[in-house]
């Protein structure tokens, strides 16, 4: 094993555990590996499952994670160890891999799954169960099933006004994290706004200054973006 995957799986490891161990809705219940290449994860979030045809609400999953040879090249091989009705996730895997970069960490992928469990994270246009896709267009008024923040220190994304004129007018230079600072008037406050950059899709927000230091994810490509 090359030295550059042994510090990678390394360092997934290290940020999973950390990240698990600070979330209250999930669980490592084991790991394969010295550094981990495999993993099996407990999410107590409101999903779907049928059963006798019968569509079900349960609190309670168990995901597999692997990490394949040529990872991080290539994503993670996640599938589900307990049954799912969702619209992206087969008995034989859980699609990941259409936002999948090789710099996001394996915790962000573990958030996604998470997501897709609670019913905030879904596509239809593509699925892998089609029945599931059906039952979502119909249920638009049920979903979320569980509105749980899978990041354990997000804030929420400000509004989106619209821009004001200097907002419009302005360069898009700043890179990811940049100090580009907004401030506009409303009614005699300051508003501090900074300007971020997504690494992975290069979309840019503009977010409020005291959100420096938490993490957001990109509405485009999904890519988590350390502010």
């Amino acid at each position: 094993m090359s030295s550059v995957r042994l510090r990678r799986l390394a360092a997934d490891y290290r940020l999973l555990e950390d990240y698990i161990r600070r979330h209250p809705r999930l669980r490592l219940v084991q790991s394969e590996g010295d550094p981990p290449e495999k993993y099996q994860v407990e999410y107590r979030v409101k999903g779907l499952r049928q059963v006798d045809d019968e569509t079900t609400v349960v609190g309670q999953h168990l995901v597999e994670v692997a990490l394949p040879r040529n990872y991080p090249r290539t994503p993670p091989v996640c599938r589900m160890l307990t049954p799912v009705f969702h619209p992206n996730i087969a008995p034989h895997a859980i699609c990941v891999g259409d936002h999948w970069s090789a710099g996001e960490p394996l915790w962000s992928i573990i958030a996604r799954i998470g997501e897709m469990l609670a019913y905030q994270s879904y596509n239809t246009k593509s699925p892998l169960n089609g029945e599931a896709a059906r039952w979502v267009e119909s249920s638009q008024a049920r979903l979320p099933l569980d509105t749980v923040s899978m990041l354990v220190d997000e804030q929420a994304w400000p509004a989106s006004p619209s821009p004001s004129r200097s907002e419009s007018e302005a360069t898009a230079t700043g890179g990811p994290g940049s100090q580009d600072v907004h401030e506009k008037d409303q009614g005699g406050a300051k508003d501090a706004r900074i300007r971020i950059g997504c690494s992975s899709c290069g979309s840019e927000y503009r977010v409020a200054a005291d959100m420096v230091g938490k993490r957001v994810r990109c509405k485009k490509c999904q890519n988590i973006i350390q502010i």
